[in-house]
């Protein structure tokens, strides 16, 4: 199966810009909310971002996932464990979703 997590994240990134280019306003509030989201309170970003990637894996997104895989890794979580939490996804979402699991391997193996 042909993923490359780090091209997608590359791609995603300038079309991104575009998009920061044309409705400005619009995507500053986006990125506000999402570093509020993310940022520490009852839980520690750490945590936050294994639930945005087992959140990613449950809706099937080839983009999120990558994103928050490279997070996950920069917040010290092992292989193992990111693996193993995305098998909640799975339990949510159905055997469909184990497809995902396979390009959360294949980003850590890459985003190492």
């Amino acid at each position: 199966m042909l993923y490359e997590p780090k091209k997608t994240l590359d791609e995603f990134t300038k079309l991104m810009e575009d998009i920061k280019k044309n409705i400005p306003s619009e995507y500053d509030a986006f990125i506000r909310e999402k570093m509020t989201v993310v940022k520490a309170g009852a839980l520690d970003e750490k945590t936050k971002w294994l639930l945005l990637l087992v959140a990613s894996v449950t809706e099937k997104c080839p983009v999120c996932i990558p994103r928050a895989v490279k997070h996950c890794l920069e917040q010290g979580f092992s292989k193992q464990e990111i693996l193993e939490a995305c098998m909640v996804a799975v339990l949510v979402g159905g055997s469909s979703v184990m497809t995902y699991v396979t390009l959360v391997d294949k980003a850590i193996d890459e985003l190492k």
